[in-house]
Formats: C-alpha cells, structure tokens, sequence
C-alpha cells in the first residue's frame, strides 16, 4: 500500500478525510483547483487546522494541482460538492489509468452514476458519509460531528484492498455489499431536512415544528418513492430513522442551509431535483416535494443562485 492517494476537492469533507489520513502517516495529496488556491496553501507551509471540540492542531498535508505532475493516480477520493463532480474528474481525467479506482463522497444521486457512465474501465465506489464538518478558513477545518461511512460497488464487487487505509486513517467505515438503498435512504433523510432548514434558516431540530402539518405528507412521499426503487421499509421506521437524525444532529446546520447563507451554489439538483425527476419516472405524484423544491428554487433566483 506504497501508492499515493489523492483527495480531490478542499471543502470541508476533502479537508477532514486530508487531515486524518496525513495523521495518520498515509501518504496523501490534496489536489486543489486553481494555482491561487495553491499559492495561498504554500503561504501556510502546507498547514491544515483541524478543530474538534474546541482543540486545534495543525497537520502538514501536501498540495498539488491537477495537471501539475504526469504522476498517474491510482486511488482517488473526490469529494467536491456533487454539482462539481464533472469538472473536478476533467480535470484529472489525464492522469486516471485503466485500473483506477476512485472513491465517491458526493451527497445526493445523480453524480455518481454521471462517473460511471464516463470511467467505463475504472472501478468507481460510492460512499455515504455522515460526518459534519464545515471550514473556518481555507485550511481550517472544523469536525462538529463524528459520523460513519459506508462503501459500496454499485456493481456488488468485493471490497478492494486499500480501503485498509480508512481503518489506519481512523475513519469508521463499513464495505455495504447493497450501496444504492443506502444512498436512498440517505437522499429520503437529506430531503426531509436540507430544504426546510435552508427556506426557514434553521437548525436541524427545529426541522418537524417548521414543516408543520406538510411534514407527514412529505414522508408519505419519500416513502413511496423508496418503495419505487426498492428500498422497503415501514413508513414508522422511516419516520423514526429521519426522527433520530434530526435529534442526533439537533444543533447542526445542514450543508444547504450553509451553502444558502454563504450564497454558494447548493446542490438542490441533485437532492430534490433526483428525488422529483425519479419519482415523475415512476409515475408518483409528489406535492410535498414539488413545492418545497419549486420553493428552493425560487429562493435561489431571488439571491442569484443556480437553480439546479
């Protein structure tokens, strides 16, 4: 496991997984997107702060840009924001050998199968990740929520070997052999919070009393458009699954209220607008839905903001 893994992307995820495997002695570069980003890494001498609980400490982690070296890449983490995916992957497509294997940490749907159907040669695992995290600088990261990662082959594969790096990088993780209903049940979660708490700029916890009397109804959605893809579970225990979500995270700000208040492109497109093309697919009618995203969008055109 002498090969260099690559972290492509420095939000706030691509910082946190940078800032564990670097601890932990692995041998990894963040790839970063433009030459200032770069220059402005270099003036820090390569520092990453990493804040948990009120204590800091500073990790050195290399930094490169994309096309800056001919060095193949054989793993990769991209963990940009999933509406940057494509951009992202052009710009080390060079770089990427037939036997690549690349590691997915997008929210939402619709990213990752984009990848696929590009990397037809590469390996590519999807991943849900439930850590909070947000940036207090560029190289300031701050770790507001231990969560845990599940990975999967959408095409049922074994877990790969260099996935032992997560175990030496301390990341609870867990090889899904059935990712896709995991990431269903993800998206379910994140279109029952993400949208209420950006149009009503609140916490997590206060998610169920702003929603108000649409909040049963919306899970009535979400549920049969689960069903629609497979996943089946009782309406009650989807209801307590995004229940305990909420009360585990109660104080946390949720990464659409966040990209909402810093006026950053959110990734609607790939929460509602999957859950609402999906659902139109299979001939499910879903107001809830349809409202709180024609709503989002709204928002965003009235803050000059992409609506997808």
């Amino acid at each position: 496991m002498s090969e260099t893994l690559y972290i492509l992307g420095a939000g706030s995820l691509g910082l946190l997984w940078a800032t564990r495997c670097a601890h932990a002695g692995i041998d990894c570069r963040l790839i970063l997107r433009t030459p200032r980003a770069l220059r402005d890494w270099h003036s820090g001498q390569d520092q990453l702060l990493l804040e948990q609980q009120g204590r800091s400490q500073s990790i050195h982690v290399p930094a490169e840009l994309a096309g800056a070296s001919q060095q193949p890449i054989q793993r990769l983490v991209i963990a940009t924001k999933a509406w940057a995916v494509t951009e992202a992957l052009d710009s080390v497509a060079p770089r990427l050998a037939a036997d690549s294997q690349l590691l997915l940490l997008q929210n939402g749907l619709g990213s990752q199968q984009a990848v696929r159907a590009r990397l037809t040669s590469q390996r590519v695992l999807y991943a849900s990740v439930t850590d909070g995290a947000w940036k207090r600088a560029a190289n300031h990261v701050v770790w507001a929520g231990v969560g845990r990662t599940l990975v999967g082959d959408p095409q049922q594969q074994p877990a790969p070997d260099w996935l032992a790096l997560l175990d030496l990088a301390g990341i609870d993780w867990h090889w899904e052999p059935q990712i896709m209903p995991v990431l269903w049940l993800k998206l379910a979660v994140n279109c029952a919070i993400n949208p209420i708490t950006a149009l009503h700029d609140c916490v997590n916890g206060e998610v169920a009393e702003r929603a108000g009397a649409s909040f049963a109804p919306l899970l009535a959605e979400l549920h049969a458009l689960l069903a629609s893809q497979g996943v089946i579970l009782p309406l009650a225990e989807l209801r307590q699954r995004i229940l305990e979500v909420i009360q585990a995270t109660a104080a946390n700000s949720s990464s659409m209220r966040q990209d909402l208040r810093a006026r950053r492109r959110t990734e609607i497109d790939f929460i509602l607008g999957h859950a609402c093309r999906t659902a139109r697919q299979a001939g499910l009618a879903t107001p809830v839905l349809d409202s709180l995203y024609r709503q989002l969008q709204n928002r965003l055109a009235e803050l000059g903001l992409p609506t997808c």
